[in-house]
């Protein structure tokens, strides 16, 4: 089952689906003007872990399973690219770290877009930096987007 909403579209292969499309939609293109970028292409789907530990091993070689995964065909300000979420992975997270699965939802989310936009995670400063953005973004979202 997919939904297209403007440049972005979400593409179910689980029982989940999210119920705020349009909002979440609004608010990663909202993201991304911010950063300066305009979203050409943005395939966000949602996968088994067992997907998502294939695509994890082949492309990255990481024979684990992880909550998302971004395959980056950017050009010249414009964003491309292909996420991969593992929902039930998310979920798992959110409950280890206390959140709730909302916001880690949506941390996800935003997660792929800032890499898309150029942020790493490799280091604690830019772990810092990174959770700081999604941190943003999520308070964002709930004050003009819900």
């Amino acid at each position: 089952m997919c939904s297209f909403v403007s440049m972005i579209e979400f593409v179910y292969y689980t029982g989940f689906e999210l119920k705020n499309q349009k909002q979440v939609s609004n608010w990663l293109l909202s993201l991304a003007n911010k950063e300066g970028f305009s979203i050409k292409n943005l395939y966000y789907n949602y996968v088994s872990p067992d997907q998502i530990q294939s695509l994890n091993n082949e492309f990255l070689k990481h024979d684990y399973v992880t909550d998302v995964l971004a395959f980056d065909y950017c050009e010249a300000g414009e964003l491309s690219a292909e996420v991969f979420i593992c929902q039930s992975e998310v979920e798992k997270n959110a409950k280890e770290l206390s959140q709730s699965i909302e916001n880690e939802t949506l941390r996800v989310l935003c997660h792929a877009l800032f890499h898309l936009c150029g942020y790493n995670d490799k280091t604690d400063k830019e772990q810092a930096v990174m959770r700081r953005k999604e941190d943003g973004a999520i308070s964002f979202f709930k004050t003009t987007h819900k």
